[in-house]
C-alpha cells in the first residue's frame, strides 16, 4: 500500500505552500519508513438497521445509539457495515520514540500514519463496494465515533461486537481511546440504488459502482483542522 503524499501534506496543514528540499526529503523518508512498519488489520460485518427518529439499533448486537448526525448519515440506508481497522503497534512505538529524539520527524511520521490508516479504510471500502454492487447497493462515506454528536463512548461496544481484540489486536482505554492509536472504527451505510444511479462500468465484467462522496463533505464537523480545502497540495522549492 502506498501512502498518498497529498494526504500527508493535508494532515501536516499544508495548503499549496512551497516545500523546501529538506522537508520534501523528510516527508519521503517518513512515508517510506511508515510503509515498512505498518501491519494493517481489518474486521467488518454487515448488519440490518433498525431506525426510529435519532435512535439506531443493529439487531443481534448490543449496539444501541442515539445520534442525530449518524441517523441523518444513514437515512437512506437499510443495512450498515460496522468496521474496525488498525495499523498495529509498531508505528505507534516508532512515533513515540521519535517524539523523544526528533519532534519534527515524529510529527511528519504521525501524519504519514494517519494518511495510511485512511488509505487502508479506503481500500476496504472499494472492496466492499465491489461486493455489494451486484446487489444494487451503494455505500455512504464512513462515519466514526467522534464525528458530530456520535460519542466515542461507543468504541468499547463496537470492538466487542466485532471481536476486534481477538481478531486484529485492537482494544480501547477507559477514556475510550483506541489502542493502537492509529486505528479507526466506522459505520458505512448501504443504500439501495436505482439503476440510473449506479454509474458507468469500472471493470471488464461491466460491474457498476456508485460514487462514494468525499468523507470531508459528509462530516458535520465544519471546524476540523484537517478538512479538505483546495487540492491540499504543496509545491517544491
Amino acid at each position: 500500500m502506498e501512502i498518498p503524499p497529498g494526504e500527508v501534506l493535508r494532515y501536516l496543514g499544508y495548503r499549496n505552500q512551497t516545500l523546501d528540499p529538506a522537508m520534501t526529503g523528510l516527508i519521503e523518508e517518513c512515508r517510506a519508513e511508515t510503509e515498512t512498519l505498518i501491519r494493517p488489520g481489518v474486521v467488518y460485518r454487515i448488519y440490518a438497521l433498525e431506525k426510529e427518529g435519532d435512535a439506531i439499533r443493529l439487531p443481534a448486537t448490543a449496539l444501541s445509539l442515539q445520534s442525530r448526525d449518524l441517523s441523518k448519515h444513514l437515512r437512506a440506508a437499510d443495512r450498515c457495515v460496522l468496521l474496525a481497522a488498525t495499523l498495529g503497534l509498531a508505528i505507534d512505538q516508532k512515533i513515540a520514540a521519535y517524539a523523544r529524539l526528533d519532534l519534527t520527524r515524529a510529527i511528519v511520521m504521525d501524519a504519514c500514519a494517519t494518511a495510511a490508516i485512511e488509505a487502508v479504510c479506503d481500500e476496504v471500502q472499494e472492496q466492499l463496494q465491489a461486493k455489494v454492487t451486484p446487489e444494487g447497493y451503494g455505500l455512504t462515506a464512513r462515519f466514526s465515533p467522534g464525528y458530530g454528536d456520535l460519542s466515542i463512548v461507543h468504541q468499547k461496544t463496537i470492538l466487542e461486537t466485532l471481536q476486534a481484540y481477538a481478531r486484529i489486536g485492537l482494544t480501547v482505554t477507559e477514556d475510550h481511546i483506541l489502542l493502537p492509536r492509529k486505528s479507526v472504527t466506522a459505520f458505512i451505510g448501504l443504500e439501495k440504488l436505482e439503476e440510473k444511479e449506479m454509474g458507468p462500468p469500472v471493470n471488464e465484467g461491466g460491474a457498476k459502482t456508485a460514487v462514494n462522496p468525499d468523507r470531508c463533505r459528509c462530516c458535520p464537523d465544519q471546524t476540523c483542522q484537517y478538512r479538505k480545502g483546495g487540492n491540499g497540495n504543496a509545491t517544491q522549492a
